[in-house]
């Protein structure tokens, strides 16, 4: 049983903005733990921002699931998302927690995704992306190297299996999400550009319109409920992650757009989940969604297909759990 498990674990990137908000500390705990049950093998983690703190974050979270060796990346470009707002936690725990970054930072995100994908066999990677999509697109536009004889999107083309993101935003069949989201931006859903969109619109539209696999996107509107706020209580008061909520805002919880990202992408057929029939999906000038039905799309939108309370405490209930060996007391 064990040995037929880990051969159908699915080989991970992710590519994260962790510190602008607290949801990807949350993310990085999530895909930790799916892959201490075996669903996944983490490959490489980017941070896509110039923030000097995320690559250490990243490591230190990871330190903390018992995986200190795993391959970690950073964007190369200079002044993005460098804000204080955006190091509202990374800088303590980049700081304050074990890490490799301290006093260095680890090698650009394009090459390091160029020399992993190098290395596997034919459509065996899995990318997810929970931040702005410069990385990405940076993938992409990327030219043969030492690594590959292969550009960037035929590299892609041979490698990767599917693109899962958090990006866009979608009139999905839910009216209360859409009602939601409506509410909350104060405007309609096709008036959206969503912040990882907005954040670098040609990356966005370079990405959706060049990744040459299946795409999937979870919008604005399908994360809106509230998680992580459980971890004061369940964890103890060391926990990276719940740590990171604390700083970002007193631990009162947070929407849930990239743990169910990175939930829906790794566990297979998971209860939360439906798919919208395929597509295509694209991002105007202004980083608005444009969502097409076509039988013949490689894309598709994610809606949630139970309760918002059910994937809530189901998503908090693995939250808490403690790292593969580890168990842990209430605070």
């Amino acid at each position: 049983m064990e040995r037929a498990l880990i051969m159908h674990r699915k080989n991970i990137i992710l590519d994260t903005d962790i510190g602008p908000d607290c949801d990807d500390a949350a993310a990085l705990a999530v895909l930790n733990l799916l892959a201490d049950r075996g669903q996944c093998r983490i490959l490489g983690i980017s941070h896509c921002t110039s923030n000097p703190y995320g690559a250490g974050t990243i490591d230190a979270i990871n330190r903390y699931y018992g995986r200190p060796d795993i391959t970690i990346s950073t964007y190369g470009g200079k002044g993005f998302l460098t804000e204080e707002i955006c190091m509202r936690y990374n800088r303590y725990i980049a700081t304050h927690y074990p890490n490799r970054y301290q006093s260095c930072q680890p090698e650009e995100a394009v090459g390091m995704y160029r020399r992993i994908l190098a290395a596997q066999e034919e459509k065996s990677v899995e990318f997810i992306g929970i931040g702005p999509m410069n990385n990405l697109s940076g993938l992409l536009n990327s030219e043969p190297d030492r690594y590959s004889d292969l550009d960037g999107i035929s590299l892609v083309r041979r490698k990767v299996s599917k693109l899962t993101m958090m990006a866009g935003a979608f009139r999905c069949s839910s009216e209360e999400a859409v009602e939601r989201a409506e509410r909350l931006a104060r405007k309609r859903i096709e008036d959206m550009a969503e912040y990882n969109v907005d954040c670098d619109v040609p990356a966005a539209r370079n990405v959706a319109a060049n990744w040459p696999t299946p795409k999937a996107y979870l919008g604005f509107e399908a994360g809106l409920i509230l998680t992580g706020g459980s971890f004061c209580g369940c964890v103890p008061a060391t926990h990276p992650v719940r740590v990171a909520y604390e700083l970002h805002n007193s631990a009162q919880g947070r929407f849930s757009w990239d743990p169910l990202t990175v939930e829906y992408a790794v566990v297979e057929g998971c209860p939360h989940f439906r798919e919208s029939a395929r597509g295509i999906v694209r991002f105007d000038e202004k980083g608005r969604t444009r969502w097409m039905p076509d039988e013949r799309g490689q894309d598709c939108f994610v809606e949630l297909a139970q309760e918002d309370g059910k994937v809530a405490a189901d998503l908090d209930a693995l939250l808490i759990s403690p790292p593969c060996g580890m168990a842990y007391a209430a605070g």
